[in-house]
Parts: structure tokens; sequence; C-alpha cells
């Protein structure tokens, strides 16, 4: 069974059904407002006909008597018949086919009613006329048939039975109507061509509308179409807008985390375009965009320009990739290391056309790179240290033994020989001899930071001024010593020798520096370091330190001798002249004591060495006198341990000498067996580093078993060494290698002293 499909209306067909609705609801709009206006037409005419029957006939007689005459009475009554229904009709039912066949009834009907009360006058025959006029306005013949009809019937009755109240006569013939009709029909058909005409032009006029309505719907679904479209191609172009200004800002987020900036110069229009992050590298402003290159580079440091434009113009020339760091200076004065990168572009005849480039900030990078080949420097220089130091701290063991044996047995030989005797002057020497090669030992350990000190708290007044009088013969009459101290100068903890060592050093440098005489000037003053100060490999932190110069107005020294200042066997000095170990032996020591040198100097401007210490709050102690010549002298017990048997001849030699009671043994553990084995010794005097058992280790067990026997430890190590034996502990008593006898009995007197002193208080305590 086949389907009928359902018919879809062409383009025509929906226009014309559209145009007969449309036409359908014009035609009835006219049809309503013509109502409305026939419903006051004749409310109106109803008020005109009675004035105008008042005014034609108000009153008759009859006799005597007057009263209201009988058309008056007609207008009233028989034209409020004819309006009130239609008039009611007309506001009521307005627009329905019957409302406006009563209303043409009526309007005609009133017409008659106008005639008649006129007496027939020709002027309210054209109140027809004009009746069937506005009854065009309907546009709907057959109202005008039922007016027309109405005229006609009303001329033809009254005009038989009643002609003057129609024609003004009272005989009128019949050819009178056939005349009223003649010129009614005559109208109406001039009204019906026009109704006729009127409506086809509503038709084509509704054709039209409809016509553009479908144009608009069709425009408007185009509209709606392409809206869309927009809409969605908006969308489209502000989601890719969106993710360009995404895009954008990560760039330049990530061109401001890396400082890494674009440039872009046309060479053509010499306009150079910037990023933002390569305005904030070279300091320009907004306004400077697009400005020539010769204006960007103002930014360049004057030092670097010349070499920016030869490696730029080179560029241009050859096509080569511009590399070039160069110093940038900002408007408020900072420097900033700038690395740049372009590449040429050139156009189909070989021309440069524009460079395109990037720039980073790589100031923290040649810093780092600076700090790097410091560090290696510096590791360089530590090296060589480790390796002299290594050096120093490996014969200093067995070097600083033969040199106590030296010592010992000369100053002993000394004591016994006669003054004036040529062998006492030859044993002077050789003690003398023995004194330097110690210093020499000690040089090469201080300047590796190795040697064993002995801190004290200091005051470098004190220090200063007791070794002015050497000084001023060290350096000779032609050089005026100047010593200028700060009288509320604080402490500091150092090694007194030690210290006296680098003032001396110091001052034999300023000597040499001033061949033909000159200046030397030593001050002392309190410092503050308000922020971290980074010198070579040393670091000094904020604090109040004490500050000791030392100034000379010789020759100076140039930068490249600076930056060698202090390394070992470095010296200016002719061959022979000079060992380089002065001043790296005054830089060991003050970094030892927990300081720093600072140097100042320019060739033929003098130099200033400026020697940081930290200062103490602690009290200061007393410096020890002048040795004495004479050996302290004991009767306590005492037990030698050295594991080198020179050593321990010579020291149980002096001890002897001295009245101890002295027995001897070759390790600890032969110590420990005496000790074990005897009453109890009041001191024990061992070497450190010897065999089986060390000397700390000796010590420890003598204060487990014997704590009321004291130790006192004697070594020639490197402090490395005695490090890892534990012998810089604090509470520990030592003697360092080489000694001589009277530095020997001194500290085991010292020693010694130091415990009845302790036992004294203690009784005094407890009573």
């Amino acid at each position: 069974m086949n389907v009928a499909k359902p018919h879809t209306p062409t383009l025509a067909e929906a226009v014309t059904e559209r145009a007969g609705k449309l036409y359908q609801e014009h035609h009835q709009n006219i049809i309503r407002h013509t109502d409305q206006l026939f419903g006051w037409l004749m409310i109106c005419q109803w008020f005109f006909a009675v004035c105008l029957a008042i005014w034609i006939s108000p009153l008759t007689w009859a006799g005597k008597e007057s009263q209201v005459h009988p058309h008056v009475w007609v207008a009233l009554l028989l034209g409020g018949v004819l309006t009130v229904f239609p008039v009611m009709l007309a506001f009521l039912q307005p627009g329905k086919t019957s409302t406006r066949h009563v209303i043409a009834i009526g309007q005609m009907l009133m017409s008659a009613l106008l005639i008649h009360l006129t007496g027939g006058r020709i002027e309210t025959h054209f109140h027809v006329f004009g009746s069937l006029a506005i009854l065009a306005f309907y546009r709907d013949w057959r109202v005008m048939v039922s007016g027309s009809a109405i005229v006609y019937i009303d001329h033809l009755m009254r005009g038989f039975f009643w002609p003057q109240s129609v024609y003004g006569e009272s005989n009128a013939p019949i050819w009178r109507s056939l005349e009223h009709a003649g010129w009614v029909v005559f109208e109406v058909t001039f009204l019906l061509i026009s109704i006729q005409k009127s409506l086809g032009e509503m038709f084509l006029v509704a054709q039209r509308q409809a016509m553009i309505e479908f144009s608009k719907e069709e425009i408007e679904q185009t509209v709606t179409e392409r809206t869309a479209d927009l809409r969605r191609e908006i969308n489209q172009r502000r989601q890719v807008e969106a993710e360009v200004r995404s895009s954008q800002a990560q760039l330049a987020q990530a061109q401001q985390i890396a400082r890494l900036g674009s440039w872009e110069w046309d060479l053509a229009a010499n306009q150079v375009w910037w990023s933002d992050e390569t305005k904030r590298l070279y300091g320009h402003k907004p306004e400077d965009e697009g400005s020539p290159m010769e204006i960007c580079l103002l930014r360049v440091h004057p030092d670097d320009l010349p070499r920016v434009n030869e490696i730029m113009a080179d560029s241009l020339r050859t096509g080569k990739s511009f590399v070039c760091d160069h110093r940038v200076k900002l408007p408020d004065g900072t420097e900033r290391v700038i690395q740049g990168r372009a590449e040429t572009i050139f156009d189909s005849s070989g021309k440069p056309v524009k460079m395109l480039g990037t720039v980073q900030d790589i100031t923290e990078m040649k810093k780092a790179e600076e700090a790097l080949l410091r560090s290696e420097e510096q590791l360089r220089q530590s090296q060589k240290m480790e390796a002299v130091g290594r050096l120093a701290g490996g014969v200093a063991h067995d070097f600083n033994n033969m040199l106590t044996v030296i010592g010992g047995y000369c100053e002993l030989t000394l004591a016994q020989l006669e003054e004036g005797s040529v062998m006492k002057r030859h044993i002077i020497e050789i003690q003398n001899a023995t004194g330097r090669a110690g210093a020499l030992t000690g040089q090469l350990l201080a300047f590796s930071r190795r040697q064993v000190l002995q801190p004290r708290v200091l005051n470098l007044n004190v220090v200063v001024s007791g070794m002015e009088k050497m000084l001023r013969r060290l350096i000779g009459e032609d050089i005026d010593l100047s010593i200028a101290v700060d009288e509320s100068l604080g402490n500091v903890k150092a090694d007194r020798g030690q210290i006296e060592q680098v003032i001396m050093n110091l001052a034999v440098n300023g000597r040499d520096a001033m061949p033909r005489g000159g200046k030397l000037t030593i001050q002392t003053a309190n410092a503050t370091i308000e922020k971290m100060l980074i010198t070579r490999d040393r670091t000094l932190k904020p604090g109040d330190y004490i500050l000791l110069m030392v100034t000379d107005n010789g020759t100076g020294m140039t930068d490249e001798v600076k930056s060698h200042l202090f390394e070992p066997f470095f010296t200016t000095k002719g061959i022979g002249k000079g060992t380089g170990l002065g001043l790296a032996t005054c830089y060991g020591i003050v970094c030892q004591s927990g300081g720093d040198i600072l140097v100042e100097s320019e060739v033929d401007a003098g130099a200033t060495f400026k020697i940081y210490l930290p200062r103490t709050e602690a009290a200061g102690q007393e410096l020890a006198g002048s040795e004495l010549k004479k050996l302290e002298q004991g009767d306590e017990s005492i037990l030698v341990v050295e594991d080198e048997p020179a050593v321990r001849i010579l020291t149980m030699v002096i001890l002897r000498e001295c009245g101890y009671n002295v027995q001897e043994a070759r390790d600890g553990v032969e110590a420990l067996h005496i000790l074990r084995s005897q009453p109890p010794f009041d001191l024990v005097l061992t070497d450190v580093i010897m065999p089986r058992m060390s000397g700390k280790q000796l010590c420890d067990q003598i204060k487990l078993e014997m704590p009321k026997t004291k130790v006192l430890l004697m070594s020639g190590y490197t402090d490395d060494a005695l490090a890892q034996h534990g012998v810089l502990e604090e509470g520990l008593s030592f003697l360092e290698k080489p000694f001589s006898p009277e530095q020997l009995t001194r500290k085991l007197r010292e020693v010694l002293d130091l415990k009845v002193e302790k036992l004294a208080n203690c009784k005094a305590g407890s009573l």
C-alpha cells in the first residue's frame, strides 16, 4: 500500500496562500474601522436630523395653541430607531456581515428621513450619494447593493404614496423615481469599479507583504545562520587570541625567568623593536620603541661599544652569526653583563634587510665563572700548601727530634764551658744554627697552617711595644719607624710568638721595599665588619675585630704581584735574598688564628698590610717574662716515655741535672708496666706518636688508673697528626719539639706547680 507523501507547497503557492490571509485580515480591519466610523457618523446624523427638524418646523398651530411640529418627533423618534440599533452593532459586533448590512440599511433610511424632513429638497438628496460613497469604504459590493436597493424602494414607495416628502411636489410623475434610481446606479457603478480596483490593489499589497515576509524570513534565516557562523568565528578567534595571549604571556614569563629577551632590527627603516624583557634588561622606555640602532647602542658600556660595533658590522657583511658578550649601563647606574646573539636576514639579491636576535643577562653566570676561577685558584693554592705541609709534616718529627738533641746538648755544654773559650763560641754558633733550622721548620708549618699554636689572650699594643727596640735595630737607621696604638684597643686570642713573627716578617718586607730609606708605620685599632667580607679563600663574618696595619712608602706592587703574594716560595727578591716563605708564613699564622690579611698597594705608592683578628671580651693573661738562664729545679719523680733514644737520653740527662728522680720507658706499653709495678710517679713526660701505644692512649689509661699522676705530652709532629690522636683537646698539657733544656724545665715546672696549686685550692675550699 502506497502512502501519499504530504504535499510541500511551492514558494508561489505559499506566497499566494499568505497573501490571501493578509488580504482577508486587511479587509476585515477596514470593515471594522468602517463600522466604528459609521457608529460615530450615525450618532452625529441623528443629532443633525433633530436640529434640522427643530430649525425647519419647530412649532405648529391649532387655533390659539401651539405644539411641537410632528417632524421634530419624527426626527427624534424615528431617527433614534434608525440610529440606536446600527450604532450598537457597530461598537459591539464590528466586522460582522450583518452589522455592515444593518448599518447600510440604517444609513440609507437616515438619508430618506433627512429628505423627508426638508420636504424633498434637492440638497438633502446629495446625502444619499455621500452615504453611498462612505459605504464604499467597506469595499463590499454586497453592501452597496443593499444600500442602493433600500434607497430605490424608499423613493418608489414614498414617491407613490407621499411624493411631496421625496420630490417636493404633490404630483410627481413616475419617471422621477427612475431618474433618482439612475443617478444612484450611476454613482454605484463608479463606486463598484473603484471598490474592485481597490480590492485588487489590496491583494497586490498583500502579495508584496507576503513576499516581503518570506524574504524577511529567508533573510532572517540567512542572518541567523550567518550570525551563528560569525559567532563561531568570533569564538574561535577569541579562543585563538586567548591562546596567543597565553602563549605570549608564557613566553614573556619564560623570558623573564631566563632573563632572555628578543629584538628585531629593520635595516631599511633603521628601527629596532624589542620584547618586554629586552626593554627591562637595557632600561628602555616604551616610547623608545622603534628607535634607530645608534640610540639603542647608547646603553652599551663605552669600553665595549667598539667591539660590539665591529662584530655587528662583520655579521652584516659576511652573514656570520652575531655573538658578543658586553656590558650595559642602565639609567640607574648599575651595570649588567649581556650576551647578544643574532642572525642576519638577506633578500634574494644578497642585501641584508633584517637582523633578528636575542639578549640574555649573564651577570650572575659571569660572577659564578669568576667565583669558579677563584675557587680553582684557591684549590691550586691549597694544593700547594697541602703539598708543602705534607712535606713539612713528614720531616717535622725526625727533624725536630734531631734539633732537640742538638740544641739540648749545646745548652748543656755551654753551661760547663768557661766564658771566652773558643769552644764556647763554636757551640753558640751551633746553637744559633739549630735555632734557625727550628725557625725554618716553624715557617713551613706556619704557612701551611699545621703548626701547633699556644694561643693566649693578648693585647696587641703590648706585643707591638715590646718589639719596638728590636724592630728599630732590624730595619736600620735610614727608615723612620712610627708606632700608633689605640689606647682603647680590645684583646685577641693568639700565639704571641707567632704574632711577633708576623710583625717581624712584614717589617722586613717593608724595609726591603725601601732600599733608599723611608717610613714604616705600625698601627692598631678596633674595627667592625658590617657585612660578609670575602677575600681569596677566606671569609670574614660580620663582627668586631682588632686591626693591625703595617704601612710602608716603598716601591709598591703590581696587581700581578699581589695576586701571587701569599703563595709559598713566591718572591720578587733576587736569588739567595729570600725564601718566599715570609708572607706565606704570615698568611698561615693569621688564618690559623681566625683572621685574614688584606693588601692595598700601587706601584711607587707603597703598601699597606691590614691584619684582622677576631676580638675577644676575655681578660688578658700575663705574658711570660724574659727567659731565665738558670734551669728550673725540682725533686719530683718523673717517667720519661720516648721511642727516640737520643731524645730520651737527653731529656733524662737534663732532668737529672735539675734534681728530678727520673726513669725511662721506650713506649707506652713499657711505661704502663712500670707505672703499675712501682709507686705513683708525680709526672709522666711522654711522646705522642709511638709504636704499640700512643701517648694519648697512655694518658687516658693513667687518668683512669692513676688520677693523681700528671701527664705532659710532647711531639714534633704537625697539628693534623696530633689532632688524629686527640692531643689538641682542652685540658691537656703539651710541649712542642724542638725544645731547649730551659723550655723543658720551665714547662715541666709549670705543670707540676699547677697541680700543687689546684690541690691547695681544693684543701682551702674544704676548710
